[in-house]
């Protein structure tokens, strides 16, 4: 397991060879969502920065957000309106290096994990949406369900 000290000297290694600045807001927001096991409203998020920053405001949450979105260096979980952590970059990219994540997210606990969607699965996906004529956008997918903590306790 990768420590946040090393997440984020991966995150800055990336922005660099990005020409992107990774400045301290984009850093601690980072750093935040790494040390969270779960994914984070921005709201939350907001929260735990006031802690040390008690003049912080959305827009630096939002915008920090923002670019580690664009930079792959978090996830949008769509169905909750959080974010979380990439916990493998770029370790599950497709040919055109396009980044495939998955979302198993327990509808219970809420407990959120990504885990790589298998090539074969990527393939069928892609091969139906043009058989419709339809380009696949952004890739996240996310399966709703019972993890398996909540499963032993039914």
């Amino acid at each position: 397991m990768v420590s946040t000290e090393q997440a984020l000297a991966q995150a800055e290694h990336q922005c660099q060879q990005q020409g992107a600045r990774f400045t301290a807001a984009r850093r601690r927001v980072l750093a935040i969502l790494l040390d969270q096991s779960q994914p984070q409203t921005a709201y939350q998020i907001l929260d735990l920065l006031r802690a040390e920053q008690p003049g912080a405001q959305p827009p630096t949450v939002y915008r920090a957000l923002d670019f580690l979105l664009r930079h792959a260096l978090v996830h949008r979980i769509e169905s909750t309106n959080s974010y979380l952590a990439c916990n493998s970059p770029h370790s599950h990219d497709d040919d055109a290096g396009h980044h495939w994540p998955q979302f198993l997210l327990c509808d219970v606990c809420g407990d959120t994990r990504e885990v790589p969607l298998a090539g074969e699965l990527r393939q069928a996906l892609a091969r139906q949406a043009n058989a419709y004529g339809f380009r696949i956008g952004q890739r996240p997918l996310e399966v709703h369900g019972l993890c398996p903590r909540c499963q032993s306790s039914q």
